[in-house]
């Protein structure tokens, strides 16, 4: 847990306890110091704490009919998937959610050539448009999407549906 992490909402988290599935510890706000909890969940070895941010690498995800781009600009790790680009083409990413409940995915692309958009699938149930504005070629911008998660693994799809874009990380909070 960072104060990035919290996307500054907590400064300079610390002192941390864990009892049962929840995490304590405190953090700096105007000045004071304030006491936190939040669910804890654990993704393999690894501990998720909602409400701070966890990243997954797009190109790590499971791909059909698309490809890993290496050497891309200031992509996160230097890679991401690209060739998004046909009706069947699509990238899971598997992702974490200590508890059950609504989240928000920060998803990271670069489009190019026009506004991009991905069907967005979770968990192979729900389904929405998922927009990206184009902001031109490795100019990674991240957008938002509200979704709800089971508590433990979820896979979101990415999946074509209209221009083309490329997909770096999604982080999960």
């Amino acid at each position: 847990m960072t104060t990035a992490t919290f996307d500054g909402a907590v400064q300079g988290p610390g002192g941390t306890d864990v009892l049962g599935s929840r995490v304590f510890f405190h953090g700096w706000v105007s000045n004071a110091r304030h006491m936190y909890t939040a669910e804890l969940g654990w993704a393999n070895d690894y501990p998720v704490v909602r409400g701070s941010r966890v990243r997954y690498e797009a190109e790590r995800g499971t791909l059909n009919h698309a490809e890993v781009r290496t050497g891309a600009a200031g992509a996160s790790q230097g890679a991401v998937v690209a060739k998004i680009d046909y009706a069947d083409s699509w990238v899971d990413v598997r992702v974490f959610a200590p508890v059950a409940g609504a989240y928000t995915a920060y998803v990271a692309y670069a489009a190019g050539y026009g506004d991009a958009q991905h069907l967005v699938t979770v968990n192979g149930g729900t389904r929405f448009t998922l927009s990206y504005p184009d902001r031109g070629w490795d100019n990674w911008t991240q957008v938002p999407a509200q979704l709800t998660l089971n508590a433990g693994w979820n896979t979101l799809r990415f999946q074509h549906q209209t221009r083309w874009a490329e997909l770096d990380h999604v982080e999960i909070a």
